[in-house]
């Protein structure tokens, strides 16, 4: 008696099962994007985040400047779209502000779904915010995202009495590649050091991308999704680094290795469905390296939750900005 899938062949048979695990994984891994991009949709309030951006201009209350001096937009171009927008809370509980740092693997900048809802909500909480949007894609260089972010922080504390805000205690927000900026800025290293500032009171940070350099040595059982990490932790190297110094970009990039007992306190949360950022990868990775050097922090993990949902609205991950805040007041 032969079983059937045999039945032509052992060399016949084994291509039958390499072909069928090629189409499987491919649908799997469109179906795990579709979804992906389904709860962004979702969970996203794009919709609020515009809603309140409208409100505060008709108020006169909405300021967007760029960072840099008329100067340094000069004699660099690429430093000429990077801007922070504030979002001030309608009745704020103190002078503490959060800067949100949206994602997008530094090809581009987040801001409509993670950037300006989370400022909108944080304004609900009477919490002051800020937006940067920092050089990204064919604007970057190496470390200028920090360069951005550390600069903002420094004309905010000098415009600190037009906003009405204190670097006393500020949080940044990062999200995805926003993540590993506010992560890289809040170590001793190419950040808050750096700019003669004080160091970031806590951080907060949504599927982060932290182990830039740690996609080769992921066990992918599916070979789509492979692709997917290579391509993306390449991205981002690229872009900030170049061609030439690719894989040397990607390992300053390893956001694990700046962490010290000093690190600032951090709540972080994502979602094990998670395609483009594997949670076992990064924000694992990176809970064990805040665990093994006594940093004080909190880590959700929600199973069967995307990349890219921002608020988590209508996911299990709903309601985590609330405690982030919480864990902020708390430290």
């Amino acid at each position: 008696m032969h079983f059937y899938l045999f039945a032509e062949g052992f060399t016949q048979a084994v291509r039958t099962i390499i072909l069928v695990y090629f189409i499987l994984t491919f649908v799997f891994t469109v179906y795990s994007v579709a979804r992906m991009y389904y709860f962004e949709h979702i969970g996203n309030d794009v919709k609020g985040g515009r809603a309140r951006m409208k409100e505060l201009q008709a108020g006169g209350r909405f300021i967007q400047m760029p960072v840099y001096s008329m100067e340094e937009m000069a004699e660099d171009k690429h430093k000429r779209d990077v801007r922070l927008m504030y979002f001030p809370a309608d009745e704020p509980r103190d002078k503490r502000f959060a800067m949100v740092l949206p994602g997008g693997g530094y090809a581009h900048v987040c801001l409509k779904e993670e950037g300006y809802p989370v400022a909108a909500e944080l304004n609900k909480k009477g919490i002051n915010a800020f937006v940067l949007d920092y050089r990204a894609g064919r604007d970057c260089e190496p470390f200028a995202p920090m360069e951005d972010l550390g600069n903002a922080l420094r004309l905010i504390q000098e415009k600190a009495e037009m906003f009405n805000v204190s670097l006393d205690n500020y949080a940044l927000i990062g999200f995805s590649a926003g993540g590993n900026l506010a992560g890289i800025f809040s170590s001793h290293k190419y950040g808050y050091l750096d700019y003669q500032l004080p160091k970031p009171g806590t951080v907060i940070l949504g599927y982060p991308w932290t182990c830039v350099n740690d996609w080769l040595h992921h066990p992918y059982w599916n070979i789509w999704i492979g692709l997917l990490g290579i391509w993306l932790s390449n991205r981002g190297s690229f872009y900030m680094f170049g061609l030439r110094h690719i894989r040397k970009g990607r390992t300053m990039l390893d956001v694990q290795k700046y962490i010290e007992a000093d690190y600032p306190p951090v709540f972080m949360y994502s979602g094990s469905w998670d395609v483009l950022v594997p949670a076992s990868r990064h924000a694992d990775v990176f809970d064990a390296a805040l665990t093994t050097n006594g940093v004080k922090h909190v880590y959700e993990k929600y199973f069967g939750v995307p990349h890219g949902i921002g608020l988590g609205i209508h996911t299990k991950a709903e309601g985590w900005l609330d405690r982030a805040v919480e864990f902020w007041e708390k430290n």
